[in-house]
């Protein structure tokens, strides 16, 4: 059933099948086949089940304490899911958003470090990595090598660097848009294209895109959506 639900997702599962999935977190030395059977029986569908009360989903035989607290938490946690969702703030296709969203994860450090985020298609972050470099309080240096292996690993199309200034300057130094080059040429030749480079100091951002410092690449042009 793991193999099924990685292959197929959850919603290849019957109602009875999806409660006996759920369970083996928390019975995982038991066969959960009848705990969900008896839960369906109880309660009359999935949807019956994930509303009851823990008191209620204890009086079924079978089901402690541990299994009532998680069906009973998953639709509060489908609705924080949704309301964080709702709030979009890994929506990053403004160079606005992007920034904000960059300042936030370099507060309080001191010493020059790089990060890179991976971003899907229609520029919604995906996963971030921090790079290891040699950092300093002004400086860091980081190896094309080291930054194409880790945006391959993002499994993104498109990646955004970003690094701190914790002298105060936002402005991209001469070595700064030089690495940016050898880095965006690095990068292309695995097919991954750099949408920004970001550069933070203290409460403000530059943009190398924005400000017309990035070097000239391939554009990426996303697919259209499907309507409907």
């Amino acid at each position: 059933m793991h193999a099924r639900v990685r292959q197929y997702g959850l919603a290849s599962l019957a109602d009875h099948e999806i409660l006996e999935y759920l369970l083996y977190f928390t019975n995982a030395q038991k066969d959960t086949n009848p705990l969900a059977h008896a839960l369906i029986d109880a309660f009359g569908d999935l949807a019956g089940v994930l509303e009851a009360s823990e008191e209620e989903l204890m009086e079924v035989k079978g089901i402690g304490p541990s299994s009532a607290r998680l069906l009973h938490l998953l639709p509060e946690a489908a609705a924080c899911y949704e309301r964080s969702r709702a709030r979009d703030w890994r929506n990053l296709n403004s160079t606005e958003r992007l920034g904000r969203y960059v300042l936030a994860q370099f507060q309080r450090r001191t010493r020059e470090q790089a990060l890179l985020l991976g971003l899907n298609q229609y520029g919604r972050l995906r996963r971030t990595v921090w790079l290891s470099g040699e950092g300093s309080l002004d400086r860091v240096e980081l190896e094309v090598q080291t930054v194409v292996t880790e945006a391959v690993r993002l499994d993104s199309p498109l990646v955004v660097l970003a690094h701190n200034h914790p002298s105060g300057n936002v402005l991209p130094s001469r070595s700064d848009i030089e690495a940016t080059a050898r880095i965006m040429r690095g990068l292309t030749t695995v097919g991954i294209l750099l949408k920004d480079h970001i550069i933070v100091a203290e409460k403000s951002f530059s943009s190398m895109r924005a400000d017309g410092r990035l070097p000239q690449g391939p554009e990426y042009e996303p697919p259209l959506r499907r309507r409907g």
